[in-house]
């Protein structure tokens, strides 16, 4: 009769040896998803933002393009005088999320004084017009994990003024 208690015993705490390990494993690998996942999610969010943000960059190029055509060519932002319709176009809200532009201005090379503003643009040593380079701040932000993003990109747009 001891053989078959002693017997019992072993086969249970085999099994709860073996059940144990299984759980450890189940827990192990629960976790691993669990974050896997969230970094997954956080770096969705990231493109998100990245994205709004290249919105708001391609929102104010298309700005810049209708006031160059239009001969306009002071666009600093945030302006002197401020209108509420720019400032409208310049800070979108999107329902899981936004874009903000900082700034747009006038590029200055580091270390130096000079903006890059009317500068002569030449062609086989001919001058066939002038070119400003803008520089275009803009953040984009998720609101559900707080994830933002900000874009610097810079814009040449060469002003052929020269007529021959």
């Amino acid at each position: 009769m001891n053989r078959v208690y002693l017997r019992k015993g072993f086969v249970a705490m085999t099994a709860l040896v073996i059940l144990s390990i299984l759980a450890i494993l189940g827990f192990s690998y629960w976790s691993v998803s669990r974050q896997s996942t969230d970094q997954i999610l956080k770096e969705a969010h990231r493109i998100k933002a990245r994205n709004f943000a290249q919105a708001g960059v391609e929102k104010v190029m298309i700005n810049i393009a209708n006031q160059y055509n239009m001969g306009f060519f002071d666009l600093d932002f945030p302006s002197k005088f401020t209108k509420k319709g720019t400032e409208k176009e310049y800070a979108v809200d999107f329902g899981d999320g936004r874009y903000q532009v900082e700034s747009v201005q006038v590029f200055v090379p580091p270390g130096t004084e000079k903006k890059m503003f009317g500068v002569p643009y030449y062609k086989n040593r001919v001058l066939i017009g002038f070119y400003d380079i803008w520089k275009i701040t803009v953040a984009g932000e998720v609101y559900a994990t707080k994830v933002t993003a900000r874009v610097e990109t810079l814009i040449k747009i060469i002003r052929k003024t020269v007529d021959y």
